[in-house]
């Protein structure tokens, strides 16, 4: 699949407020003893599955924090709303992950993307911003804030029998622009108390080509890493 115009949105948030909503298998990665708490909206194309003819368009957006289990820095999202029914049951079924159906549109308004999300379960639960990329397209250094927060290849959820299950994924380097953020009004953070301090800082990039696969159980990936 494709990622495509895709906004990060990162804001620093106190750990005892997304401490409460993880498992305890798993703890906040944190970054100068400070949590944080994103929102990543962007458009999904060519969304294939291993031997299906066809790809899928949709809208998606996450609310995520960041995480570490066994030593392995991730991702934990608290919610992903998508627009495509088919990809919001697959993700459910086989990966155990909180999937919810959304109303979702990504738009151009001249130089500005428009993004809308609203959960078909519960239409108070929304993103709505507009936003654009400023100066040129670069990846993250290492070491740095923008990094910590973008270059993570792994995800980690809670599977069948409340065993904790890991997923990769696999692409290229974040070409990442800064961006610029209006109108941004979004009630997703709701889902774990927090309030979010501000402007946030944000992100822009372009495209990546991702490649992912199953979840396994954590258990059995580090039985089968060399000694």
């Amino acid at each position: 699949m494709d990622w495509q115009d895709l906004v990060f949105l990162h804001w620093p948030v106190p750990a005892l407020v997304l401490a409460p909503h993880l498992p305890a298998s798993v703890e906040l990665d944190l970054w100068d003893g400070q949590a944080w708490l994103s929102i990543v909206a962007f458009q999904v194309t060519n969304f294939r599955p291993r031997g299906a003819p066809l790809g899928l368009k949709f809208g998606q957006v996450n609310l995520r924090t960041y995480v570490q289990a066994g030593g392995i820095p991730a991702i934990w999202t608290f919610s992903l709303d998508a627009g495509q029914a088919l990809a919001v049951l697959g993700a459910r079924v086989g990966y155990q992950l909180p999937y919810h159906q959304a109303d979702v549109s990504l738009q151009s308004e001249t130089d500005w993307l428009e993004f809308r999300s609203v959960r078909s379960s519960n239409r108070t639960l929304s993103c709505k911003l507009q936003y654009r990329p400023v100066g040129p397209a670069r990846p993250a250094q290492a070491g740095t804030l923008e990094h910590w927060l973008t270059e993570r290849r792994a995800l980690f959820t809670v599977g069948w029998g409340q065993r904790l299950w890991r997923a990769d994924v696999e692409h290229e380097p974040w070409p990442l622009q800064q961006a610029q953020v209006r109108q941004l009004r979004t009630s997703l953070p709701d889902q774990v108390g927090a309030v979010l301090p501000g402007s946030p800082l944000a992100h822009y990039s372009q495209f990546v080509h991702v490649r992912g696969w199953l979840p396994q159980d954590v258990r059995e990936v580090r039985a089968r890493q060399p000694e």
